[in-house]
């Protein structure tokens, strides 16, 4: 410590002596910080499937909000792999970190014992039936249009697929949905002529008029095939929700699954503050997104997600796939997932009644299942909002008062606030006041 500091430090204290001695109010003496908080260094392996809803994750390292808390993307942006390929790679240790969709998880729930998801970002509603425009099949909403009412509508939009070439996804992830689609008008897939293809391929043969309906597990190729060439959507998941009943329990619901970040209970075990600082980089991802740049974030992800699909994907497309086929939680969304029961995609609300159907279907054994112990989200998201709100408070207790050192933890304490790494925030800001 330097003379000069020793005695300004100690004129204060006499300072404030002499103003307690004479019936003043006391002022508070800062000392200097004893310790400034250190971000370790952390490389992260991430995987995901190739999907628009999943690869938008390359920009946690893209725009350097990784980097801003010591981790590392392992070769600057996430493996994108075939869904199948996910969590075989993330359970065996490939992987550290990895994007999914729950639905392939919740029907294998006591089988997959080792994954938990750790943020919930988006939900899908883009399932989607389609025909191409010349075909003459016409959607449910055109019956619909002619004076049918609902049930008879989706029947005759169904009966039209009967015996039909019916291109379906490779893997059995929208297969639950397809079977609903076509329970609609009493058939299943069975009744069709179903070709299991990847979806690209799956553009190409519809391109090619080589089969007669489509149903691409992807965003990227029910926005190719709708809003591109021009195909016509026979029954989809948003069809549904406009003309039947949703909330709680209901069909519709039933078939909504969320999109999310897992890691393995061992990693988050021994990685809690990387799990926190990654957390907190997402949100912020999410707001570059979402926020005032957002098509400066989305113009850095199109020519990667472009690259990795084979689609030819703007910013504006981009954009259609998140905000109405992909809708996005941000932040400022969580506490509606974990706490508010009225939420439609309150996650008990989804979830107790998958889970009770899966049993009653035998999918799954009879067991109970704790979805606050699979869900490490919410506890993840309840310790993060604890953080902020802790760190709120010492901010509050600094003054003008307070020491040039304790004055910079300050300053670092509402930068990672301000970028929602509230982990860092609340150490800074202890650091500062302590």
């Amino acid at each position: 410590m330097t003379e000069s500091k020793l005695t300004t430090r100690r004129s204060l204290l006499k300072t404030g002596l002499g103003m307690a001695a004479a019936g003043a109010l006391p002022i508070r003496v800062w000392a200097q910080a004893s310790t400034t908080p250190k971000i370790p260094e952390k490389t992260v392996r991430m995987g995901g499937f190739a999907v628009t809803n999943h690869g938008w994750t390359m920009l946690l390292s893209q725009s350097g909000f990784l980097k801003d808390v010591g981790i590392t993307m392992e070769g600057g942006a996430p493996k994108l792999l075939r869904e199948t390929q996910v969590l075989p790679q993330l359970n065996n240790g490939e992987l550290d970190i990895t994007t999914m969709w729950f639905g392939m998880v919740s029907q294998a729930l006591d089988k997959e014992v080792k994954a938990r998801p750790i943020l919930t970002y988006s939900y899908f509603q883009g399932n989607t039936i389609l025909a191409s425009p010349t075909s003459g099949f016409k959607t449910v909403d055109e019956f619909v249009a002619e004076g049918m009412p609902w049930d008879k509508a989706a029947a005759a939009a169904i009966e039209q697929m009967r015996g039909k070439r019916f291109a379906i996804t490779a893997s059995p992830s929208t297969y639950q949905w397809n079977d609903f689609a076509l329970s609609l008008g009493g058939m299943s897939m069975k009744d069709t002529q179903t070709v299991p293809v990847e979806d690209p391929r799956a553009v190409q043969l519809a391109i090619g008029n080589q089969i007669d309906f489509a149903a691409p597990g992807g965003a990227v190729q029910v926005y190719q095939l709708q809003f591109q060439a021009g195909w016509k959507p026979i029954m989809s998941t948003r069809q549904m929700i406009k003309y039947m009943p949703t909330g709680t329990g209901s069909a519709v619901n039933d078939l909504l699954n969320y999109d999310l970040m897992m890691c393995t209970d061992d990693y988050l075990r021994d990685n809690k503050d990387t799990i926190y600082r990654w957390c907190g980089a997402t949100f912020r991802t999410l707001d570059f997104i979402f926020g005032a740049t957002q098509k400066q974030a989305l113009s850095k992800y199109a020519p990667f997600i472009s690259a990795n699909t084979g689609a030819q994907m703007d910013p504006d497309a981009i954009k259609f796939i998140f905000e109405q086929i992909d809708p996005f939680f941000q932040w400022k969304d969580q506490a509606s997932i974990w706490e508010d029961e009225k939420f439609p995609l309150y996650y008990k609300n989804l979830y107790s009644y998958q889970i009770k159907k899966f049993i009653a279907a035998g999918t799954i054994a009879d067991k109970a299942y704790d979805l606050d112990e699979v869900f490490q989200a919410k506890r993840i998201w309840k310790d993060l909002s604890e953080m902020k709100t802790k760190t709120e408070a010492l901010q509050a207790k600094l003054d003008a008062t307070a020491s040039d050192d304790r004055k910079t933890l300050a300053a670092e304490a509402k930068r990672h606030y301000d970028q929602f790494n509230y982990f860092d925030a609340l150490r800074f800001a202890e650091a500062a006041v302590s």
